[in-house]
């Protein structure tokens, strides 16, 4: 499968799902002096999650061109140790504004996994924030993952934020274990105004 047909198909399964189809900001920022380059889908929902704007639709999926060389987020030494780290990458992810959460985002994810990708449920993974136990039980509950395959990790691999003082979040990841290389496919669920989830690959 290219990434061209990863990327329709993740499109097209959350706009059968009700998501607008949002493009890609430019990778330069036009309007945030915060940023020296766009470094997550989540940027251009900034002010959304910052409740200083809003937006005419409550979901959203965009495939987002990123670059991350600078900044908290620097993965270029990261580049070449392992095989998800990228300094120009593609972030694509399902957003919720106020409508739907972890059930649906949990549910949605396994769906597009194991049903449209047809990926092996026996080698899928999800780790959990360690104390989210909502997140757990709900992996558990609402897929037929191997509950001995949800984990639970803390702030190093299950915690996401931006800067020392700015947005956060708890995470949830889904890892496919393979014996040749681990491709970690991302789930991300924050803890407010929106949810989503994201796959992370090169361009």
């Amino acid at each position: 499968m290219t990434s061209q047909e990863i990327r329709q198909q993740f499109l097209d399964f959350f706009k059968s799902k009700g998501h607008t189809f949002v493009p890609s900001s430019p990778v330069v920022p036009l309007d945030d002096p915060t940023l020296l380059f766009t470094n997550a889908g989540m940027n251009q929902f900034k002010d959304v999650f910052l409740e200083k704007g809003t937006r005419k639709y409550k979901r959203a999926v965009n495939s987002q061109k990123c670059i991350r060389v600078s900044g908290k987020h620097n993965d270029l030494e990261e580049v070449g140790h392992d095989t998800y780290h990228h300094t120009f990458f593609e972030m694509l992810g399902n957003w919720s504004f106020g409508d739907y959460y972890k059930k649906e985002a949990i549910q949605w994810a396994w769906e597009l996994f194991t049903e449209i990708w047809k990926l092996p449920k026996d080698k899928l993974y999800a780790t959990v924030f360690k104390t989210d136990d909502e997140a757990e039980r709900l992996w558990k509950e609402v897929t037929n993952i191997n509950p001995k395959q949800v984990l639970k990790f803390d702030e190093k691999d299950n915690f996401w934020e931006m800067g020392a003082t700015s947005g956060y979040l708890p995470v949830f990841l889904s890892s496919f274990a393979s014996r040749a290389r681990a491709s970690r496919w991302c789930a991300l669920i924050s803890s407010r105004l929106a949810c989503r989830s994201a796959i992370c690959s090169s361009t």
